[in-house]
Order: structure tokens, then C-alpha cells, then sequence
């Protein structure tokens, strides 16, 4: 009977249990994307224009170490891939001036579960991942926009 009732309770408390690591995954990619934003907005309005883009996921832009040193920039994101920055980026059929982008690499791919992708822009944005300032672009990777 013991063993019934421990049975019966673990049941019940696994999905609550996959539902708090996923508001966790979301909140720190939430906060790590807003301390990110607040960077590269404060090297813009003091060199009046956004750091150059296009460097490998996980690597700090030219001239953003002193922005994003004490930061997980370089780190895994918590939902898997890197982060990366990029200007003039062609996504989603529009082009946008400044993003960031959560990349896949060769051993750490970016989460394809729809619900942790959802969640995390009801969080962020609209709640649709082709709209908005947060959406999947090109190859389906997570794409927050900075600017237009």
C-alpha cells in the first residue's frame, strides 16, 4: 500500500516538476538576453552604432569584452547552443540591424521543444515564434531582435 501511495505521488508530481525546470530555462535565458541587450545598447549609444557582428557563437564581438565579460556570453545557453551577435542579419524574410542569435555548434544544439521555445516568448514577446521580436529564423534558430 506504501509503495502504491510513493508510486502514485511521483506520478502526480513529475509534470510540476518538468514545468519548474522549464519557467527556469526560460527565466535565465530571459535574463541572460536583457543583461545582453543593456550591453550592447550602452556600446551603441557610446560609439553611436552596434559592435560589428558576425563573429563564431560563443564569442565576444570586437570591442563588447569589457561589455559582456561577467557575463555567460561565452557559456552554453541553458535551452543549449551559444550565443552570437549580428548586424544586418536576413532573417525570417526581413533584415534586422542588430541581433542576437542562440546558435547551435557541432556538440551543443539548440533545444527543438516547442513548448520550452513557446514559453520562453510568452516571456519575452507575443507568444507566436513567427512574429514578434523573438522567433525561430533561419535554420530555425531563436532569434531576439534589437533593433529593426
Amino acid at each position: 500500500m506504501v509503495v502504491l501511495i510513493i508510486g502514485i505521488l511521483a506520478a502526480l508530481s513529475v509534470p510540476a516538476l518538468k514545468k519548474n525546470a522549464l519557467n527556469a530555462r526560460s527565466s535565465a535565458v530571459m535574463n541572460d538576453l536583457r543583461v545582453y541587450a543593456g550591453a550592447y545598447q550602452a556600446y551603441a549609444q557610446e560609439h553611436g552604432d552596434w559592435p560589428p557582428g558576425g563573429g563564431a557563437p560563443g564569442t565576444f564581438p570586437t570591442g563588447m569584452e569589457g561589455y559582456l565579460s561577467s557575463t555567460n556570453w561565452s557559456r552554453k545557453t541553458p535551452i543549449g547552443g551559444n550565443y552570437q551577435f549580428a548586424t544586418q542579419s536576413p532573417q525570417a524574410g526581413g533584415r534586422y540591424a542588430a541581433v542576437i542569435i542562440i546558435a547551435s555548434t557541432t556538440d551543443n544544439p539548440v533545444t527543438s521543444d516547442a513548448n520550452q521555445l513557446t514559453d520562453l516568448d510568452v516571456k519575452l514577446d507575443d507568444g507566436n515564434l513567427s512574429t514578434g521580436n523573438f522567433f525561430l529564423g533561419y535554420r530555425n534558430y531563436p532569434v531576439f531582435v534589437l533593433e529593426h
